[in-house]
């Protein structure tokens, strides 16, 4: 065995130790952030060779803005369809005995039409004993005001959050009750800590379908595509794949510089399309069936799956962005967040 060839086999048997290592360190640290979930005081290693990887790398892009929490559990967010403790900056508001819902939505709004964040209203129901989005019609005794901390956006700004107490503050007292915003400057430590997670995990994949032989028309793509359960969305310029409660699953673009539009559709001639995935609104086996798709558009269109520098993407490069969707799912788990669930929805919109 000559210098070259020996040299070669140390720096493959090291390469493959260093993978088995990360694994190891990411398994365990994946652990220990789950364990931190549960004690919550509130209730990219690609495997294959190299062309896999960077094909990999290729499909994958980051939506944050600024790449970088506790969990995000707690009595009213556990389900994420309501306001949580640590998604949102909450203010509780207090009262003597029951007010109009209406009263204290009136006495607020036209401070809050200066928010940039989405702002949640709930009210405590006394019979059910639980909380639920306020009702305009119904009174309380019992309400809260949030908002969220964090958005594909980024964080929320201090001055904000700090304005938005005052809002609430004032528009309580106007009507005769109690409202105490938390401090802001421990807000947005929590809101930094979490957009600089979601920043690491907010990935898309994309691939191309494409066909430079022999084009096809939109009309034959509409056809393959509604077999294939997408619909067009018009206002998006996009063929949509939703689940039974209208979740976004998957997407279908055009590959040219144009967005779709049903009164244009059957007279255009395409050269492809992209197949689009977003990893943390979509739940865990969503890639399986983002494959799966892939192929079937291939198969119908006549045409080959590409990566960005229009290569053909093989078995090895799916697999490997396989395993980096399922890294981060592992991580989203791991914070509480469970990916395409309804936090994960409101956290990545």
């Amino acid at each position: 065995m000559s210098e070259l060839q020996l040299g070669l086999v140390v720096i493959g048997a090291a390469v493959v130790a260093g993978v088995f290592f990360y694994n190891k360190w990411q398994e365990r640290r994946y652990r220990r952030e789950v364990q931190a979930g549960f004690t919550s005081r509130h209730d990219d290693v690609l495997m294959g060779g190299k062309g896999s990887a960077e094909q990999a790398n290729q499909a994958i892009s980051s939506e944050y803005a600024d790449p970088a929490l506790g969990s995000l559990e707690g009595p009213a967010g556990a389900s994420g369809r309501g306001l949580s403790e640590v998604l949102d900056f909450v203010i509780p508001i207090e009262t003597p005995e029951e007010v109009p819902a209406a009263a204290v939505l009136g006495a607020a709004a036209a401070a809050l039409e200066r928010c940039s964040k989405p702002i949640l209203w709930e009210g405590f129901h006394q019979e059910r004993n639980t909380w639920e989005p306020l009702a305009p019609d119904r009174s309380y005794s019992r309400l809260r005001a949030g908002m969220q901390l964090v958005d594909r956006r980024g964080p929320a700004d201090e001055g904000e959050l700090a304005a938005f107490g005052a809002a609430i503050e004032e528009a309580a007292g106007s009507i005769g009750v109690l409202a105490t915003a938390p401090d802001a400057a421990s807000a947005m430590t929590q809101a930094r800590e979490l957009d600089s997670f979601c920043g690491e995990v907010d990935i898309r994949v994309a691939v191309h379908i494409l066909n430079d032989a022999a084009p096809f028309s939109g009309a034959r793509l509409a056809g393959l595509a509604k077999s294939l359960g997408f619909k067009l969305d018009d206002a998006e310029g996009k063929f949509l794949n939703r689940d039974k409660d209208g979740r976004v699953l998957f997407a279908v673009l055009n590959f040219g510089a144009a967005s779709f539009d049903v009164d244009r559709l059957n007279s255009l001639t395409l050269q492809g399309v992209t197949l689009e995935l977003d990893v943390p609104r979509t739940p865990p086996g969503a890639f399986e069936q983002f494959r799966d798709l892939a192929r079937s558009l291939a198969q119908g269109l006549g045409a080959r799956i590409v990566d960005d520098n229009r290569q053909p993407l093989g078995a090895a490069a799916f697999d490997a962005i396989g395993a980096r969707v399922q890294a981060v799912h592992a991580g989203m788990e791991a914070r509480g967040i469970v990916p395409g669930g309804a936090l994960a929805l409101r956290l990545f919109s």
